[in-house]
């Protein structure tokens, strides 16, 4: 006999369903007709238990069973607009009427009971009256309603998959017996290899994110597949628990808003059903509320619609709180209100409100009227206390930004005994802030509710990965014609000493590397050779994050004149185009050249709506803070980077292009979404990817501070503070006042030093207590001395106008001695080894006397660590065995070669060069201990002082060998002092190295010029 579906997969799904509490009933057995969708008998059995005025009213009993069936043979008019409508009968929401002419509320099911239910599972169901008749493979019952249909097919055939029945669902079934559908929750397609559930009317793919599938954020993807996955997935959702919830509140419709558009019914993915229902419950169980930790791109505006929806809608809610709900959505910009509101108005929320301004909000706030409001964190700003209801749920989007700090303070103040629901697809864990104890609930694992994983949604196919690729942008520098051009800069405007280093020190900046007119024409040379090849033949979009807003305009147009010189147009023959979105202030010192680019919503949108075009011309959208975060647009196939950013920021950015897409055009899907690196972010975007974890270890907490303690050590010093300026009235405002203040501090007096130290040390307790209750008395008398140490804080305005006058120049200077930019693209950040790094790491091994063999390919990955543990296990030994320093020297050194970041073969191949060397060291330092030769020994523990030591040795006049020692102690220390990590990179840091270096020299009577001071500073320079 062999595998067919109804033998495996369809048997299954019986089997599971009846252990869930479904009574099976073969479809040839259900007392109905053919013809009929509902089954009568079970329905009116429960419409009369669940309603029971209607047991001695049949004809109004009739009269429901009449208008249901009208609604479902409406469906073949529109199948998504009688399930819509079927959909709220089923819920209990609609008044049937009556045969005396009243409407009356029905319920249809029980969702609070579900024991008064009848559920039922039938397979092979039969439906009869168009073309042919169908027999669908297995149906769920509710009270005699059709809610879910389940197409099987067989698993051991290649060419059949869960598309095939998905497919049928889609093309044959719904097309010719739209009414069976009419009451229909979802569907369900599998070849028991793969589930996934969608929808009415819901295309069917092989990539569809609609046809979507089912498991619980518990699962780990890796482990959990196949048959397995498939096993869970109809446990978890074909039983009641799952499927009345749904239906009751997470059924969702998205109504036409033009021609061009249809209506769309929509449901939830499992990690939002989970999170929904963890909301709910939280809410009942009065919790202060929870962190929902999403990944990017999977969902997290429509979670919020469905777990408002849910806590709108139920009564027990209502019954816990006294009232029905206010749900208030918060996002942190405006645009994101206005798409979190259009998503929701869509999806038909009940009682939507987005306040005008901050009075609008603070108003509907203070009333008890239920509602869903969807607002900025900013119009909470000043507000106060509003209101002390405890049914008031908030939910943050984007939990990790501006929710913290003043004004997510203002919104937890006036709404104080709300429960707070934070959503993010990038927790922060730092020193300053913590998105855990903001939103997380202690009773909740390392303070999440809900997590779902990169990971998971990758897997699942709600997002695509992203892959990174690394640019790296060169140049020459000619560092000494630039510091004679800028000394000669300095002597034509005469400048001191203090105004040259601050010059200097304000060119020094990373935007006046990133400015040079030759980098941003190579890499923006680089962006469309790079688009033009790889992303538009896929009709794909770009997005270009640019470091500020005058780099912003200088890429777009470099971009836009790049696209000109190649003519690279569109299939229709139209040139693509580059649009600019950034924040432009309209304010009088805005420059003119930005102004254009000053849009308002409605224009910000329409340029949106047209990057989503697949037959637009705008291909690029040029952006510096704007759309790096909350911006969604699946067509969105490379981001282009040349901006720092870190942490959450980075995350959010390089995630936008991760969303599913599919082009309507061809057909082709997205695999992945791309992320060139031109800043040079890789380590970043590690850190950024793993993500943090919740501090957990009190002990690694904030320190802990008594601030009633703290308070009173305040009023103390506060009171020692005021004694300076007795007699004067603290109370007085006017310019006497100030006067009489400064006459007690006088300008370089001990008292004025004393008060800038003493309120400097009293403002940090201010901050940190403010608004501790026992600060509100002297509140006033702390503003006034705020305003006294403001009045004598020094102003260098000269400084500013420096820079107004010379900055142009100096920038000027450094990007005429810029030479030789060049893009070059980068290998991956997994390490891979070349001849040249094999050939070192069998050097190494020789020195070692290490095998080699083993180290294929697949294990190049490893050969670091490899080295190194190699290194160290001889270390040990000796260490063990001696006292000498330099196994002490040699661990350290191993130390920081295991921290050193290794991120592309060029890296790689210098961290083998060093472990060479250290290897050699350790053969060395072994020889030289076997043999007593304390000299080698000393050398090898301080290498850079034995270096030194015979550089200076060998261009040393022979009668001052005997202080050689002293120079190097003196060249040494003098190093060490003035260097600092990344100075042979700053003009700044290079100038002072060379200038002590000479100083030192000078003051032995050694030449500050030629091969002494060259060898010195050439080896300063290396190993420094």
């Amino acid at each position: 006999m062999g595998w067919t579906e109804a033998s495996t997969i369809q048997r299954s799904l019986l089997e599971w369903a009846e252990e869930a509490g479904w009574e099976h009933i073969p479809g040839q057995e259900q007392p109905r007709d053919e013809h009929d969708v509902i089954v009568e008998d079970w329905a009116r059995e429960a419409l009369l238990g669940l309603n029971p005025d209607l047991v001695d009213d049949p004809e109004s009993a009739e009269l429901v069973l009449h208008e249901l069936n009208q609604a479902v043979l409406d469906a073949n008019n529109g199948l998504v607009a009688a399930n819509e409508r079927l959909t709220v009968m089923l819920r209990g929401d609609y008044s049937f009427r009556t045969i005396d002419g009243k409407h009356v509320p029905r319920r249809l099911i029980d969702f609070e009971v579900l024991d008064n239910n009848r559920f039922v599972v039938a397979d092979e169901v039969t439906i009869a009256g168009a073309v042919k008749p169908r027999r669908f493979d297995v149906v769920y019952y509710v009270n005699g309603f059709p809610l879910v249909v389940a197409e099987t097919k067989t698993p051991v055939k290649h060419s059949v998959s869960w598309v095939n029945a998905a497919k049928d669902i889609h093309d044959v079934y719904e097309e010719e017996y739209p009414n069976f559908f009419a009451t229909n929750v979802f569907n369900v397609a599998t070849e028991g290899l793969e589930l996934r559930m969608a929808p009415i009317r819901a295309v069917p793919d092989p990539d569809s994110e609609i046809w979507a599938p089912w498991g619980s954020t518990e699962d780990d993807p890796r482990v959990v597949t196949g048959p397995a996955r498939v096993e869970r997935a109809a446990r978890l959702l074909l039983r009641p628990e799952t499927i009345l919830p749904i239906l009751k509140d997470l059924v969702m419709f998205r109504h036409a808003r033009d021609a061009s558009e249809i209506d769309v019914k929509f449901l939830p993915r499992y990690p939002q059903f989970e999170a929904a229902l963890a909301i709910h419950d939280k809410v009942l169980a009065d919790r202060p509320g929870g962190l929902i930790w999403h990944h990017q791109g999977s969902g997290k505006t429509e979670l919020m619609a469905f777990a408002a929806a849910r806590l709108l809608r139920d009564d027990a809610v209502i019954e816990k709180f006294g009232g029905a709900p206010t749900v208030i959505v918060i996002a942190d910009r405006k645009d994101l209100v206005r798409q979190t509101a259009e998503m929701f108005e869509t999806a038909g929320m009940p009682r939507l409100s987005v306040p005008e301004d901050r009075h609008d909000l603070h108003a509907l706030l203070r009333s008890d009227d239920p509602c869903v409001i969807i607002t900025t964190v900013h119009k909470f700003a000043e507000a106060g206390h509003l209101n002390d209801r405890s049914n008031i749920v908030v939910l943050v989007d984007e939990a990790h930004r501006s929710q913290e700090g003043k004004l997510g303070d203002a919104w937890r103040a006036a709404v104080p005994n709300a429960k707070f629901f934070g959503a993010t697809g990038t927790a922060i864990e730092d020193k300053d802030r913590s998105t855990f104890k903001l939103f997380g609930d202690p009773e909740d694992p390392d303070f999440v509710m809900s997590r779902y994983t990169p990971e998971q949604s990758i897997a699942d196919g709600f997002t695509k990965p992203v892959i990174v690729e690394g640019r790296s942008v060169g140049f020459s520098l000619e560092k000494e014609a630039l510091d004679e051009a800028f000394d000669e800069l300095a002597d034509e405007e005469g400048l001191d000493e203090d105004e040259k280093v601050y010059l200097s020190g304000k060119a020094s900046h990373i935007e006046t590397i990133l400015s040079n007119p030759e980098r941003v024409a190579a890499v923006c040379g680089d962006i469309v050779d790079h688009y033009l090849t790889y992303v538009a033949p896929l009709g794909q979009k770009a997005q270009v994050v640019a470091y500020n807003q005058s780099l912003v305009i200088a890429y777009a147009r470099a971009i836009q004149a790049e696209l000109e010189r190649r003519s690279a147009v569109m299939p229709d023959g139209r040139l693509r185009e580059v649009g600019v979105v950034m924040h432009v202030a309209d304010a009088k010192d805005t420059p003119k050249e930005y102004r254009k680019y000053m849009l308002t919503p409605d224009q910000e949108e329409a340029l949106k709506r047209r990057f989503k075009k697949v037959d637009d011309p705008m291909s690029f959208i040029v952006v510096t803070a704007k759309w790096m975060t909350g911006f969604n647009a699946p067509i969105e196939g490379v981001l282009y980077l040349d901006k720092p950013a870190k942490e959450a920021n980075l995350f959010q950015t390089i995630t936008r292009p991760n969303r599913p897409w599919k082009n309507p055009v061809t057909g082709q899907r997205k695999d992945y979404g791309r992320v060139v690196d031109y800043i040079g972010l890789a380590k970043a975007i590690g850190i950024a990817i793993a993500g943090p974890q919740a501090k957990t270890d009190e002990g690694d907490d904030l320190n802990v501070v008594d601030a009633s303690k703290l308070a009173g050590k305040f009023v103390t010093d506060l009171t020692r503070l005021l004694h300076l300026f007795a007699s004067v009235d603290t109370t007085d405002a006017s310019f006497e006042s100030l006067a009489q203040a400064h006459e007690r501090i006088p300008d370089g007096s001990v008292q004025r030093a004393e008060f800038v130290e003493a309120f400097v040390a009293l403002q940090t307790v201010w901050e940190f207590l403010d608004p501790h209750p026992m600060l509100l008395p002297f509140k006033q008398q702390y503003l006034w001395l705020a305003k006294i140490y403001e009045s004598i804080r020094p102003k260098d305005v000269s400084k500013a106008f420096l820079w107004a006058r010379l900055g142009a120049k100096t920038t000027e200077l450094i990007h005429g001695h810029m030479n030789d930019v060049a893009v070059k693209s980068m290998a991956s950040r997994t390490v891979t080894l070349d001849a040249a790094g094999l050939a070192l790491v069998k050097r190494i091994a020789e020195q070692l006397r290490l095998s080699t063999t083993g180290q294929t390919g697949e294990e190049q990955g490893d050969v670091y660590q490899q080295v190194l543990d190699s290194i160290e296990a001889r270390l040990r030994r000796r260490v063990a065995e001696s006292e000498s320093p330099v196994y002490k020297s040699l661990a350290q050194r191993i130390e920081k070669l295991r921290a050193k970041a290794i991120e592309n073969v060029e890296d790689s191949l210098a961290f083998l060069q060093a472990a060479l060397k250290i290897a050699q060291d350790v053969v060395a330092a072994d020889r030289a201990a076997d043999e007593g030769d304390e000299e080698t020994l000393e050398r090898l523990a301080d290498p850079q002082r034995g270096v030194l030591t015979q550089i200076v040795e060998e261009n040393t006049p022979p009668g001052l060998h005997t202080i050689v020692p002293d120079i190097v102690d003196r060249i040494d220390a003098i190093v060490e002092e003035v260097a600092y990590t990344g100075w042979t990179s700053s003009d700044s840091g290079d100038k002072a190295v060379r200038r002590e270096l000479r100083s030192a020299l000078k003051n032995y009577g050694l030449p500050v010029k030629g091969d002494l001071f060259d060898r010195t500073y050439e080896y300063v320079r290396e190993n420094y």
